[in-house]
Protein backbone atom coordinates (compact mmCIF):
# COMPACT_ATOMS: atom_id res chain seq x y z
CA UNK A 1 0.00 0.00 0.00
CA UNK A 2 0.94 3.72 -0.75
CA UNK A 3 2.62 5.57 1.76
CA UNK A 4 -0.48 8.43 1.51
CA UNK A 5 -2.24 9.92 4.34
CA UNK A 6 -5.78 7.92 4.61
CA UNK A 7 -9.32 9.49 3.99
CA UNK A 8 -10.29 8.78 7.59
CA UNK A 9 -7.27 10.85 8.75
CA UNK A 10 -8.23 13.47 6.44
CA UNK A 11 -11.52 13.49 8.15
CA UNK A 12 -10.53 13.82 11.75
CA UNK A 13 -7.73 16.25 10.69
CA UNK A 14 -10.50 18.68 9.15
CA UNK A 15 -12.98 18.03 12.57
CA UNK A 16 -10.19 18.74 14.26
CA UNK A 17 -9.42 22.51 12.31
CA UNK A 18 -13.57 23.06 12.27
CA UNK A 19 -13.69 22.63 16.06
CA UNK A 20 -10.53 24.48 16.53
CA UNK A 21 -11.99 27.44 13.96
CA UNK A 22 -15.73 27.01 16.45
CA UNK A 23 -13.45 28.02 19.81
CA UNK A 24 -11.73 30.87 18.23
CA UNK A 25 -14.40 32.09 15.85
CA UNK A 26 -16.82 31.78 19.06
CA UNK A 27 -14.26 33.61 20.97
CA UNK A 28 -14.34 36.41 18.68
CA UNK A 29 -17.78 36.66 18.01
CA UNK A 30 -18.65 36.79 21.85
CA UNK A 31 -16.45 39.66 22.52
CA UNK A 32 -16.92 41.43 19.03
CA UNK A 33 -20.34 40.67 17.62
CA UNK A 34 -18.94 40.92 14.12
CA UNK A 35 -20.43 39.72 11.19
CA UNK A 36 -18.06 37.78 10.25
CA UNK A 37 -16.49 35.95 13.27
CA UNK A 38 -20.40 34.63 13.08
CA UNK A 39 -20.17 33.70 9.93
CA UNK A 40 -17.14 31.68 10.37
CA UNK A 41 -18.15 30.22 13.33
CA UNK A 42 -21.56 28.93 11.66
CA UNK A 43 -18.87 27.61 8.63
CA UNK A 44 -16.21 26.33 11.09
CA UNK A 45 -19.57 24.29 13.13
CA UNK A 46 -21.17 22.85 9.48
CA UNK A 47 -17.34 21.78 8.74
CA UNK A 48 -17.90 19.81 11.96
CA UNK A 49 -21.44 18.87 11.43
CA UNK A 50 -20.52 18.00 8.08
CA UNK A 51 -17.36 15.55 9.20
CA UNK A 52 -19.41 13.69 11.61
CA UNK A 53 -22.57 12.92 9.47
CA UNK A 54 -20.02 10.72 7.59
CA UNK A 55 -18.95 8.48 10.63
CA UNK A 56 -22.26 8.66 11.51
CA UNK A 57 -24.16 7.43 8.33
CA UNK A 58 -22.17 4.24 8.15
CA UNK A 59 -23.10 3.62 11.78
CA UNK A 60 -26.78 3.75 11.41
CA UNK A 61 -27.36 1.84 8.42
CA UNK A 62 -25.27 -0.57 9.72
CA UNK A 63 -27.29 -0.90 12.65
CA UNK A 64 -30.71 -1.29 10.34
CA UNK A 65 -29.37 -3.27 7.80
CA UNK A 66 -26.17 -4.91 9.41
CA UNK A 67 -24.57 -4.09 5.71
CA UNK A 68 -26.57 -6.59 4.01
CA UNK A 69 -28.60 -4.96 0.29
CA UNK A 70 -30.16 -6.68 -1.85
CA UNK A 71 -28.89 -5.14 -5.22
CA UNK A 72 -32.24 -6.64 -7.02
CA UNK A 73 -34.34 -4.38 -4.96
CA UNK A 74 -35.78 -1.13 -6.74
CA UNK A 75 -33.77 1.62 -4.95
CA UNK A 76 -30.63 -0.03 -6.04
CA UNK A 77 -31.84 -0.33 -9.53
CA UNK A 78 -30.71 1.37 -12.44
CA UNK A 79 -33.30 3.64 -14.22
CA UNK A 80 -33.93 4.76 -17.58
CA UNK A 81 -32.63 7.97 -17.76
CA UNK A 82 -29.77 7.12 -15.95
CA UNK A 83 -27.07 6.30 -18.68
CA UNK A 84 -27.67 9.99 -20.36
CA UNK A 85 -27.29 11.20 -17.12
CA UNK A 86 -23.57 9.56 -16.69
CA UNK A 87 -22.75 10.65 -20.36
CA UNK A 88 -23.98 14.31 -19.54
CA UNK A 89 -22.00 14.77 -16.34
CA UNK A 90 -18.70 12.68 -18.38
CA UNK A 91 -18.52 10.23 -15.60
CA UNK A 92 -16.35 8.28 -17.00
CA UNK A 93 -13.74 10.88 -17.40
CA UNK A 94 -13.68 11.81 -13.83
CA UNK A 95 -15.03 9.11 -11.19
CA UNK A 96 -11.24 6.99 -11.25
CA UNK A 97 -9.78 10.55 -9.35
CA UNK A 98 -12.27 10.02 -6.50
CA UNK A 99 -11.11 8.90 -3.63
CA UNK A 100 -12.28 6.19 -2.33
CA UNK A 101 -12.60 5.91 2.17
CA UNK A 102 -11.36 1.89 2.05
CA UNK A 103 -10.23 0.85 -1.13
CA UNK A 104 -9.91 -2.54 0.20
CA UNK A 105 -13.94 -2.86 0.16
CA UNK A 106 -13.99 -3.08 -3.64
CA UNK A 107 -10.90 -5.73 -3.90
CA UNK A 108 -11.50 -8.74 -5.73
CA UNK A 109 -8.40 -9.91 -3.69
CA UNK A 110 -9.98 -9.84 -0.73
CA UNK A 111 -13.77 -10.29 -1.27
CA UNK A 112 -15.99 -12.10 -3.90
CA UNK A 113 -17.99 -10.53 -6.75
CA UNK A 114 -21.07 -10.86 -5.02
CA UNK A 115 -19.65 -8.71 -1.81
CA UNK A 116 -18.13 -6.21 -3.25
CA UNK A 117 -21.73 -5.31 -5.06
CA UNK A 118 -23.21 -5.27 -1.88
CA UNK A 119 -20.19 -3.21 -0.38
CA UNK A 120 -21.50 -0.96 -3.28
CA UNK A 121 -25.07 -0.76 -2.35
CA UNK A 122 -23.99 0.22 1.09
CA UNK A 123 -21.68 2.92 -0.32
CA UNK A 124 -24.33 4.21 -1.51
CA UNK A 125 -26.75 3.96 0.68
CA UNK A 126 -24.32 6.02 3.24
CA UNK A 127 -23.73 8.75 0.24
CA UNK A 128 -27.27 9.18 0.06
CA UNK A 129 -28.25 9.40 3.68
CA UNK A 130 -25.57 11.78 4.21
CA UNK A 131 -26.50 13.73 1.66
CA UNK A 132 -29.62 14.23 3.30
CA UNK A 133 -28.33 15.19 6.54
CA UNK A 134 -26.29 17.22 4.91
CA UNK A 135 -29.02 19.58 3.07
CA UNK A 136 -31.01 19.25 6.59
CA UNK A 137 -28.47 21.13 8.00
CA UNK A 138 -30.07 24.21 6.45
CA UNK A 139 -32.45 24.11 9.13
CA UNK A 140 -30.03 25.09 11.46
CA UNK A 141 -30.18 28.52 9.89
CA UNK A 142 -33.85 28.80 11.47
CA UNK A 143 -32.94 29.74 14.97
CA UNK A 144 -29.67 30.83 14.07
CA UNK A 145 -29.51 33.02 10.84
CA UNK A 146 -26.88 32.83 8.85
CA UNK A 147 -28.93 31.21 5.51
CA UNK A 148 -26.44 32.01 3.24
CA UNK A 149 -23.57 29.99 4.71
CA UNK A 150 -25.76 27.02 6.21
CA UNK A 151 -27.16 26.84 2.39
CA UNK A 152 -23.83 27.16 0.80
CA UNK A 153 -22.20 24.44 3.25
CA UNK A 154 -25.07 22.05 2.44
CA UNK A 155 -25.36 22.31 -1.13
CA UNK A 156 -21.42 21.84 -1.52
CA UNK A 157 -21.14 18.69 0.91
CA UNK A 158 -24.51 17.28 -0.31
CA UNK A 159 -22.81 17.30 -4.17
CA UNK A 160 -19.89 15.56 -2.83
CA UNK A 161 -22.04 12.84 -1.56
CA UNK A 162 -24.09 12.88 -5.01
CA UNK A 163 -20.91 12.41 -6.64
CA UNK A 164 -20.55 9.28 -5.12
CA UNK A 165 -23.47 8.04 -5.63
CA UNK A 166 -23.24 8.87 -8.46
CA UNK A 167 -20.04 6.82 -8.90
CA UNK A 168 -21.51 3.52 -7.30
CA UNK A 169 -24.77 4.02 -9.33
CA UNK A 170 -22.16 3.96 -12.64
CA UNK A 171 -20.09 1.09 -11.68
CA UNK A 172 -22.51 -1.46 -10.44
CA UNK A 173 -24.55 -2.51 -13.57
CA UNK A 174 -21.64 -3.95 -15.04
CA UNK A 175 -20.69 -5.91 -11.90
CA UNK A 176 -24.35 -7.15 -11.68
CA UNK A 177 -24.01 -8.23 -15.27
CA UNK A 178 -20.66 -10.21 -14.33
CA UNK A 179 -22.54 -12.16 -11.17
CA UNK A 180 -24.87 -12.76 -12.53
CA UNK A 181 -23.28 -14.53 -15.96
CA UNK A 182 -21.40 -16.44 -13.20
CA UNK A 183 -24.20 -17.51 -11.13
CA UNK A 184 -26.42 -18.67 -14.18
Amino acid sequence: MENRIQPRTILLLVMAAGLIGCAAFGGVYRLSRRDWAFTALIISAMVVYHVFIRFFAPVVLWVFFRKTYDYRRRWFQPRRWEPRLYRLLRVKRWKGRAITYDPREFSLRLHSLEEIVNNMCHAEAVHELTALLSLLSVFFAVPLGGTAAFFTTAVLAASVDLACVVIQRYNRPRLVKLLERKSA
